[in-house]
């Protein structure tokens, strides 16, 4: 609604307020109303719900198991559905609910899942390819499990055909208002060099001989990501696709001393803008070094902003501080360089040091439309 001041309208604020609600920030439905509630008062206006860790399901699907966290056992519904839910609830205050899911990631932990239905995607793609769908390290050996994530491989052609199953699955299903994409890369700079993929590079290497592996690689990350978009996304009029991208898009500054996004990740976040693949990108600027310099995160961001010339970047912001002030100068930081928005990590985070008010009195006083969205949200 337009805003009255002294007698005249003037155009309501725009501006992305996203909250990343993890998978490890509820249990109950009584926790996601009081998140849900909490972040419409706080005067957030979009709310990444994760309903997908490793290839199982915080929801009703077709073809992944519900998770194991809502029961206690892999594929037991819980008795209640976290997404419908979340939905309904956030759409009852005005939010938009945007589904977030990791991408690659396939399974976790040392010990395989266990054979339910639907079938984990773990055991259906180790029956039908082996271990050809994992990711490979450069050595010649296949990612096993381990205590962190399973990758699926980008440069499987099976990989994103079911991620892309999974996403339409959901759209279809759930009025939700978009989709939110994390891990959408590869696990490292050493991956994945599997049988499929470096066959299919040099299959195409001989019709373009200039091609480099990294432009192959990147390719496969940033097709999937146009899949989502027009396939996916295509389902329901207005849905908004974004991602949780690498902070740093290509290394340039002396004080990076790991990977950057686009040479050791392959992932093409802005790219992704340029081609018009996705809605918005929003880069993870916490971690050790950004959390304690508030310049790096402004170079970095900055970095950002100039090069996807006036198209969306969320600003991503971790809560985990001590005090509220540097997450309210990050805000303005954000607000300073042109970002379009910020996207805070996570619920839990602000729940635990009791943050929620100092949004509402601090940097989200006033109310916020999420850009180029009108008023209104999905219907359920």
């Amino acid at each position: 609604m337009p805003l009255v001041v002294h007698g005249h309208e003037t155009q309501p604020l725009e501006e992305a307020r996203a909250l990343w609600v993890t998978r490890w920030d509820y249990s109950s439905p009584e926790d996601v109303a009081t998140i849900v509630e909490r972040a419409a008062t706080a005067h957030f206006n979009i709310i990444f719900f994760q309903i997908r860790g490793n290839a199982d399901a915080y929801y009703d699907s077709r073809f992944e198991p519900w998770a194991q966290r809502l029961s206690g056992t892999l594929g037991q519904d819980p008795g209640w559905d976290p997404l419908a839910l979340a939905v309904e609830e956030a759409h009852r205050r005005g939010l938009e609910l945007h589904a977030y899911m990791n991408v690659y990631p396939a399974w976790v932990g040392t010990e395989p899942p266990s054979p339910v239905s639907p079938e984990p995607m773990f055991h259906q793609f180790n029956r039908l390819y082996g271990d050809t769908w994992v990711q490979w390290h450069e050595d010649g050996t296949p990612m096993g499990l381990n205590p962190s994530y399973l990758w699926a491989s980008p440069g499987h052609w099976a990989v994103p055909k079911h991620v892309l199953c999974v996403a339409q699955d959901i759209v279809s299903r759930y009025a939700v208002d978009g989709l939110h994409l994390d891990n959408i890369r590869y696990a490292g700079p050493a991956y994945s060099h599997d049988p499929v993929s470096t066959a299919l590079f040099a299959q195409e290497q001989i019709l373009n001989p200039g091609l480099t592996w990294g432009d192959w690689q990147r390719a496969r990350v940033s097709e999937l990501v146009e899949q989502m978009h027009t396939q996916a996304c295509a389902v329901r009029e207005g849905l908004l696709l974004s991602a949780a991208v690498w902070p740093v898009y290509r290394d340039r500054w002396p004080w990076w001393t790991t990977a950057d996004g686009y040479d050791g990740y392959y992932q093409d976040s802005l790219g992704w803008l340029q081609a018009g693949q996705i809605d918005a990108i929003c880069p993870m600027l916490y971690g050790s070094t950004l959390l304690l310099y508030e310049d790096r995160f402004e170079s970095l961001l900055r970095d950002f902003v100039t090069q996807a010339e006036g198209q969306p970047i969320y600003a991503g912001i971790n809560a985990g501080y001590d005090d509220f002030s540097p997450i309210a100068r990050r805000i303005e930081l954000a607000r300073a360089v042109g970002a379009q928005g910020q996207a805070i990590f996570s619920s839990r985070l602000i729940e635990q040091r009791g943050f929620w008010e100092e949004f509402r009195q601090g940097p989200y006083a006033q109310q916020a439309l999420v850009p180029g969205r009108g008023n209104g949200v999905q219907s359920p």
